[in-house]
């Protein structure tokens, strides 16, 4: 079966990778998940996170533009030798394909061992408009139709190696969770990566953070159930949300996560990626983020907000 990385941070949580360097060694992880990576258009909302009774409330961070991921950043991977899973966000196929066109066509995309597909990320679809023309408009998340699904991942995978972790990202946002990764694992994808957030009070605006972990908890042993009943291909699944520290990661792993992602958690204390490593795989906390000198607050704030966060 495919392997995934056992820890990365979540999408839209780690930055460009440089500000998170400075609290701990990034070659000690298995690999950085940089993104979302998109083709920026339009007004790029800001990403905030608010607190709220029953937990944080956060609006999703704004795409990395794919130019900046080639021209600037997977360089600095790559020097490093750093490998990079690359979270794309799109809302066409065409945006998706040529965001995954444009990072194949990198001089540095040997850095790149795996694509996650965000199937939570707004739709646009064509639909009949006044006179017999075509309109477009938003018409949900990916993950509201298995159809849809299919098609994203088969178009993602025509775009990348055969040998390249493909994952798919689904959540708290989609009604049937079963269908919608049977169609992503029918598309292509390798492996499943399963968001506790939900939908909150406003458009594009979820409940994340620790609150949300039972929600992880429960999409994994339910997708696991699928899995063992024969109702979706086998493949490793990661959990996201709600996981932020060793026994919240344990709870991932003993409902049957091969992987899990850091959110919300790294935002206030960014060492908690390299304790949840050390948790998991066993070694000394110690060991895995050494101390800087002079400790800052992580925070970048043109791109934080824990995209599925966590």
């Amino acid at each position: 079966m495919t392997r995934v990385p056992l820890v990365t941070v979540a999408a839209g949580c780690g930055g460009t990778g440089r500000e998170l360097a400075r609290f701990g060694d990034l070659s000690t992880l298995d690999a950085f998940l940089l993104g979302p990576i998109g083709l920026p258009g339009g007004a790029q909302p800001r990403a905030s996170i608010t607190a709220s009774p029953s937990g944080l409330v956060h609006r999703p961070a704004p795409v990395l533009p794919v130019d900046q991921v080639v021209e600037d950043l997977l360089p600095w991977f790559r020097a490093r030798g750093l490998p990079v899973v690359c979270a794309v966000r799109g809302s066409t196929t065409g945006v998706v394909t040529d965001t995954l066109q444009r990072l194949r066509r990198s001089l540095d995309f040997s850095t790149v061992v795996g694509v996650e597909i965000d199937l939570a990320a707004q739709r646009e679809g064509t639909r009949p408009a006044l006179g017999g023309l075509l309109g477009s408009g938003p018409v949900g998340p990916w993950s509201a139709d298995p159809q849809a699904c299919l098609k994203l991942l088969s178009v993602a995978r025509e775009q990348l190696p055969r040998d390249l972790l493909l994952q798919a990202k689904l959540g708290g946002e989609c009604p049937d969770p079963v269908a919608a990764a049977r169609a992503a694992v029918g598309g292509g994808a390798r492996a499943l990566v399963l968001s506790g957030a939900v939908p909150a009070s406003g458009p594009g605006q979820h409940l994340v953070g620790p609150a949300v972990g039972p929600v992880t908890v429960g999409l994994v042993t339910a997708l696991r159930a699928a899995i063992a009943a024969g109702r979706v291909p086998e493949v490793p699944l990661v959990a996201v949300g709600g996981v932020h520290d060793g026994p919240s990661s344990l709870a991932a792993r003993r409902a049957g996560a091969d992987g899990v992602q850091v959110g919300c958690g790294i935002l206030t204390d960014p060492e908690t990626l390299w304790r949840v490593h050390a948790t998991l795989t066993g070694a000394d906390p110690a060991t895995q983020a050494p101390h800087p000198p002079a400790r800052e607050g992580f925070s970048d704030p043109d791109h934080q907000g824990a995209d599925d966060g966590h």
